[in-house]
């Protein structure tokens, strides 16, 4: 028997009826499963949006409090200087031994300088330190603001006022909106987008709480390094604290560099042909930042890492 199909044929209508059910059943399914999906990238795409706006930039928000009026540097110096004391008079007596069986003057200049050293840092450290941090600091929040206002202006939400200027959350909406747009790997492209950018943000924020913490070990214990410089291992000490300082102050503007670049990298002009790269690109930029920190103490210790 020849299958005639459908057609306004009395005995062809249960073939009729059996083809359009069975459209019926397939666009029912292909809906429902488009419908969970939708759903699964809006979820994302409003819980990415929540998270980034609590701590997106939080880091670059937080300033570090004044160093001068800060009592836990003042603890750590009060209660190490008989450790410094200690320390200076040491070096001055292998100094001496020094000068005695050298039977030269160097050993006195290098005793001067020694003492000259740990005077002006116990004198000017926390001040110079503090100044540095706070340039660091404004100069970080400054540019990764100039970064989020260089962005596209923000689209107008029905029910609430126009905003006037592009914030990091919203930003963050409208780049996570356009992947959706690539058929096939929209919803998982969205997904490892939302999850990167989350726990990159919340590393970021626990860095920036260990290089405060960081700053004021540092700035506490610089004195002391600068106890004993007239010798070899004095010297190193002093020089890697002064590099370890150096590093963690700053850790922040180059991480805000790198962040505000990846900003706008990430701007990209919806409908661009190099738009979902530029997606990818800018949020890898912003997990380098996260890497940043040991690659500066390194640099300016080569003997950090050994």
């Amino acid at each position: 028997m020849i299958p005639l199909g459908c057609s306004w044929a009395p005995w062809d209508w249960g073939d009729c009826i059996s083809e359009k059910l069975g459209d019926a059943l397939e666009w029912a399914i292909g809906s429902l499963f488009e419908l969970i999906f939708d759903a699964i990238k809006f979820v994302v795409i409003k819980a990415v949006e929540l998270v980034m706006e609590s701590v997106g930039t939080l880091w670059i928000d937080i300033d570090t409090p004044e160093f001068g009026n800060n009592s836990a540097i003042a603890f750590v110096q009060e209660r190490t200087l008989w450790i410094l004391i200690l320390a200076a008079t040491l070096s001055m007596i292998v100094g001496g031994v020094r000068m005695a069986l050298a039977q030269r003057g160097e050993a006195v200049r290098d005793i001067i300088k020694s003492l000259l050293t740990m005077v002006v840092v116990s004198a000017g450290a926390v001040a110079f330190a503090g100044a540095l941090i706070q340039i660091a600091d404004g100069f970080s929040e400054w540019i990764v603001d100039e970064a989020i206002k260089a962005g596209p202006p923000p689209q107008p939400i029905p029910g609430k006022p126009t905003p006037t200027q592009s914030t990091f959350a919203t930003r963050i909406g409208e780049i996570l909106v356009n992947p959706l747009k690539t058929e096939g790997v929209g919803l998982m492209l969205v997904i490892v987008i939302g999850i990167l950018m989350v726990v990159t943000s919340l590393i970021q924020l626990a860095l920036m709480v260990i290089r405060y913490g960081m700053l004021i070990l540092l700035v506490g214990v610089l004195p002391l390094t600068a106890a004993a410089t007239n010798t070899e291992a004095g010297m190193m000490w002093f020089k890697r604290a002064v590099a370890w300082l150096a590093g963690f102050i700053l850790y922040k503007p180059i991480a805000a560099i790198i962040y505000a670049s990846a900003i706008t990298l990430i701007g990209t002009p919806e409908g661009s042909t190099d738009e979902t790269l530029a997606v990818i690109t800018g949020v890898a930029m912003m997990m380098l930042a996260v890497v940043a920190l040991p690659a500066i103490l390194r640099f300016v210790s080569p003997k950090t890492g050994g």
